[in-house]
C-alpha cells in the first residue's frame, strides 16, 4: 500500500524496516495501533541478521517512525495518495525548478512536515496531531486543549490543621513562611522584604510531612498544585522537563499559589551521581523553574514551593541553597508528649470510652510515628467492630437454641463456618432484636487499643532500629552511685535543658559503662532512656560492620541521621570495642575508616545537640583512645560486681517480677555461696531454684531451693584482679 504517509519514510533503513513490520502485522493479523515498538525491536533482533547489527538507537528510531506512519494510516487521519501522484503534485508546484534532486527534496520536505522540524525553506512545519501538511487544521480532530488547563489547582478539602497533632513547632514555622507571604504579599513589597521561595520538609517515613502540607493548603485556600515525584519521570526525552515547566507556568498564572512536590529526591537527585542524562536535565529544569518564581517577574504575585522527602542528603545541593529551598524543617520521630497530642487529634472522629488513657497509650507506643498511631486507632476501631459482630453472632446462636422444641436438635447442614455465616446473616437482617448487652454506646474502649498494640510494628523497628522499652529504675537493683551519675549526665539535661544551658553546659556528654559481664550495663542504658522519656536507638557494635567498602561507614552515619530526626535521643552502643578498636598498622583500613566516621559524627562538623551517647564494653583497653577524650565518651563509669547488700537488692528486683514468690527469699544473696555473683548469676540462681522446686514436686519456690541452687552455680566473672587494675586507669571519680 503506497501512501503519502509512506512517502515520509527514509529510503534506506526505514524502507527495510517498513517491509519487515508489515510482514509482522500480516502474520499475526494485528492492528498497528496495538503493537508496541519494543515488541517489534525484540522480534527484529531475533529474526533479521542484517538489521540486528545496526546500532540500537538508530534501529529504535526507525521502528518508531515506521510504526507512527502505519498507525496513522490505520486511524485514517491522513489522506492516502499514491507515491507517484504525490511526486507529480510536487513537481507541478515547483515548475520553475528543474533541479535533478526534485524527488529527494520533496520526500525530505514531507518527512519534515510529519516530524515537526523546520523545512529547507526555514519555515516551521506542523505536527501530526491536529494539523495537515499544508497547515490546515484537520476537521476530524478537535482543537487540542492546553496542557496547563488540565493541571488541578484546587486546594484539598478533606483535611484540616486540627487533624495534625503534636507538631506545633512545625506549624509555627510554616505559619511564618506561608500565611502572610501568600495572603498579604503587598506588605512584603512595601517593606522591600523578599518572601520565602522554597521550604523543604524532611524526616523519617510516616511522620506527617505530606499531611501537614496539604492541611496548610486547605487552611489557606489558595490555588494548590501537587507534583508527585515519580509521576513526572517519563521515558520520552524532554517530556519530564516539559511537565515541570508546565506546572510552574500554571502556578504563575494562578498566583498567589502553593506548589507541593512530594518525594522530591526522585526527580532531583545529586547530579554527580545521577544514572542518566535525563535526571540531570530534570534537576536543571527544576533549578531554572524555581529561579523564575521571583515576584518581580510575575507582577508581584507570589508562588511558594513546598517539598517533602525522607532522604534530604540525596537531593542535589544546588536546590538547598538560598533563593531556592532556603528553609528546611526537620520533622522527627515524636516523643511521648507529642504522641499523646497526635492520638488526641486522630481520635476526634471516633467515639471513645471514658476509660481510654492517652498518657498510658503514649507511653506504650515508643518509636511510633504519626502513620503508626493512625494504624493503631484504625485497628482498635476494627477490633471493637469485630467484638460487636461476635456478640451479634452469639445472640443469634442463643436465639436458635431457645427455639429448639422437644429437645430436638436443629438440623445441621454444612461446616461450622457455614452455620456461623448463616446465623450472622439472619441476625444482621433482624432489625427488631435488641442490641447485645454492653454494646449500646458504640464506643472504642481502652482494651481495644491494648489488644491490637502488640500486632503493630513501628516504622523505626522496620528500619532496623530498636525502640525500648519499659525498663525503669525499679528493675535495676543497687548501683546507686552509677544511677546518680547517669541521672545528672543524661536524664536531667533531657528533662531540663534550659537549666543546664544557664550554667554553660550545652553539649551533651557521652557515658561509657564498663566492667565485668553480667553486671547490668545494658539494663542501666534501657532504664535511662525510659526514665528520660527520650527516643532510644540500640545498636550492637558488630551489626554495623559490613564486608563491602563504605557500607559500615554509611551504617554509622545512618544511625546519627535517624537520631537527629528523633531528638531528644539516646543512642546505646553495646560491645563498643568491636566497633572502634585501636587504630594501628595491624588493623585494616576499613576498620580505621569506621572509627574515623564515628569520631567525626560525635564532635566533627555535624551537630550533636539533643543526641546522648551511652556505650558499654567489657574491654575498655581495646577501645581507641580518641573515643575516650572529653567531648566524646568523657564519663567512664565502672559497673562493678555487687556487694552483699546490693545482691539482695538485685534479687528482690528479680523476685518482684515473679508472682507468688516472697521478697524475703532475697536474703539468701547475703550468703558466702553467692559471693562474686553478678546480676546475670543471680538471675540464673532464680531459674535453677525454680527447676529444683519442680523436681521436688512443689509449686512454690522456697529458701531451700535457692540454697541448693547457689551451690551449683559458679560465678561467671573470673579474673576480677584484671578489672581492678583497669579501674585505676579508666574509672572516672564519682562525687
Amino acid at each position: 500500500m503506497a501512501s503519502r504517509s509512506r512517502a515520509t519514510l527514509q529510503q534506506g533503513l526505514d524502507k527495510e524496516v517498513y517491509q519487515i513490520v508489515t510482514k509482522f502485522i500480516e502474520e499475526r493479523n494485528e492492528s498497528p495501533l496495538k503493537i508496541k515498538s519494543y515488541t517489534l525491536y525484540d522480534w527484529i533482533k531475533g529474526s533479521n541478521s542484517s538489521l540486528k547489527r545496526r546500532p540500537k538507537k538508530q534501529l529504535e528510531d526507525s521502528i518508531d517512525r515506521v510504526l507512527a506512519v502505519l498507525q496513522e494510516d490505520e486511524s485514517g487521519e491522513d489522506e492516502l495518495v499514491e507515491m507517484e501522484g504525490f511526486v507529480e503534485e510536487v513537481a507541478k508546484k515547483e515548475k520553475k525548478s528543474h533541479s535533478t534532486d526534485l524527488m529527494n527534496r520533496s520526500i525530505v520536505n514531507s518527512w519534515a512536515v510529519s516530524s515537526g522540524t523546520a523545512t529547507p525553506t526555514g519555515e516551521k512545519s506542523k505536527k501530526r496531531d491536529g494539523s495537515k501538511v499544508n497547515g490546515e487544521r484537520d476537521a476530524k480532530k478537535p482543537r487540542k486543549e492546553k496542557d496547563g488547563q488540565k493541571i488541578n489547582t484546587s486546594p484539598p478539602t478533606h483535611l484540616s490543621l486540627e487533624d495534625v497533632g503534636g507538631v506545633d513547632d512545625v506549624k509555627a514555622q510554616l505559619k511564618d513562611h506561608l500565611v502572610m507571604p501568600l495572603l498579604r504579599p503587598e506588605d512584603y513589597v512595601r517593606r522591600g522584604i523578599p518572601i520565602p521561595r522554597g521550604i523543604l520538609l524532611h524526616g523519617p517515613p510516616g511522620c506527617g510531612k505530606t499531611v501537614i502540607c496539604r492541611a496548610f493548603a486547605a487552611k489557606l485556600g489558595v490555588p494548590f498544585i501537587e507534583i508527585l515525584g515519580p509521576s513526572v519521570v517519563s521515558g520520552m526525552s524532554g517530556e519530564s522537563e516539559k511537565q515541570i515547566r508546565e506546572h510552574f507556568e500554571r502556578a504563575k498564572e494562578v498566583a498567589p499559589c502553593l506548589i507541593f512536590i512530594d518525594e522530591i529526591d526522585v526527580i532531583a537527585p545529586k547530579r554527580d551521581t545521577a544514572q542518566s542524562q535525563m535526571e540531570k536535565r530534570i534537576v536543571a529544569q527544576l533549578l531554572i523553574s524555581m529561579d523564575g518564581l521571583a515576584m518581580e517577574s510575575n507582577d508581584g504575585k507570589p508562588v511558594i514551593v513546598l517539598a517533602a522527602t525522607n532522604r534530604p542528603d540525596s537531593i542535589d545541593p544546588a536546590l538547598r541553597r538560598g533563593g531556592r529551598f532556603d528553609t528546611e524543617i526537620n520533622m522527627g520521630v515524636p516523643n511521648e508528649g507529642m504522641r499523646e497530642l497526635i492520638l488526641k487529634a486522630l481520635t476526634r472522629g471516633p467515639k471513645l470510652d471514658n476509660d481510654v488513657e492517652f498518657k498510658a497509650l503514649a507511653k506504650m507506643t515508643a518509636g511510633f510515628v504519626g502513620a503508626d498511631l493512625r494504624d493503631l486507632v484504625s485497628k482498635a476501631g476494627t477490633w471493637s467492630m469485630n467484638q460487636y459482630i461476635k456478640a451479634l453472632e452469639r445472640q443469634a446462636a442463643e436465639t436458635v437454641t431457645e427455639m429448639d422444641i422437644d429437645d430436638t436438635p436443629a438440623v445441621t447442614v454444612g461446616s461450622e463456618m457455614d452455620r456461623s455465616i448463616d446465623r450472622l446473616v439472619q441476625r444482621a437482617r433482624d432489625q427488631e432484636m435488641p442490641v447485645p448487652e454492653g454494646y449500646e454506646d458504640e464506643t472504642i474502649r481502652m482494651e481495644a487499643f491494648t489488644a491490637v498494640l502488640p500486632s503493630i510494628i513501628p516504622s523505626s523497628k522496620r528500619e532496623g532500629f530498636a525502640t525500648i522499652p519499659d525498663t525503669t529504675w525499679r528493675d535495676v537493683g543497687a548501683l546507686e552511685n552509677v544511677r546518680e551519675e547517669l541521672q545528672m549526665a543524661i536524664v536531667e539535661p533531657i528533662k531540663n535543658p534550659q537549666r543546664y544551658k544557664k550554667v554553660g553546659i550545652s553539649a551533651p556528654t557521652g557515658v561509657l559503662l564498663w566492667g565485668p559481664p553480667g553486671c547490668g550495663k545494658t539494663l542501666l542504658a534501657k532504664a535511662v532512656a525510659a526514665e528520660s522519656k527520650a527516643n532510644f536507638i540500640s545498636v550492637k557494635g558488630p551489626e554495623l560492620l559490613n564486608k563491602y567498602v563504605g557500607e559500615s561507614e554509611r551504617a554509622v552515619r545512618q544511625v546519627f541521621t535517624r537520631a537527629r530526626s528523633s531528638v531528644p535521643c539516646v543512642i546505646f552502643f553495646d560491645e563498643l570495642d568491636a566497633l572502634v578498636p585501636h587504630r594501628n598498622s595491624e588493623q585494616s583500613e576499613a576498620s580505621a575508616r569506621v572509627v574515623n566516621t564515628l569520631l567525626t559524627e560525635l564532635d566533627g562538623l555535624s551537630t550533636r545537640e539533643g543526641i546522648y551517647l551511652i556505650a558499654a564494653t567489657n574491654r575498655p583497653e581495646m577501645i581507641d583512645r580518641a573515643m575516650l577524650r572529653p567531648g566524646r565518651l568523657e564519663t567512664l563509669l565502672y559497673v562493678e560486681l555487687p556487694k552483699p547488700e546490693e545482691r539482695v537488692s538485685i534479687l528482690r528486683a528479680l523476685i518482684h517480677k515473679t508472682p507468688g514468690m516472697s521478697l524475703e527469699l532475697a536474703e539468701v544473696a547475703r550468703r558466702d555461696d553467692c559471693k562474686d555473683f553478678s546480676g546475670a548469676d543471680l538471675s540464673a540462681l532464680l531459674r535453677r531454684a525454680a527447676q529444683h522446686c519442680l523436681r521436688a514436686g512443689r509449686d512454690m519456690v522456697e529458701a531451700i531451693d535457692l540454697e541448693v541452687a547457689a551451690k551449683h552455680i559458679k560465678p561467671s566473672v573470673g579474673d576480677i584482679k584484671n578489672y581492678e587494675r583497669l579501674r585505676k586507669e579508666f574509672e572516672t571519680k564519682l562525687w
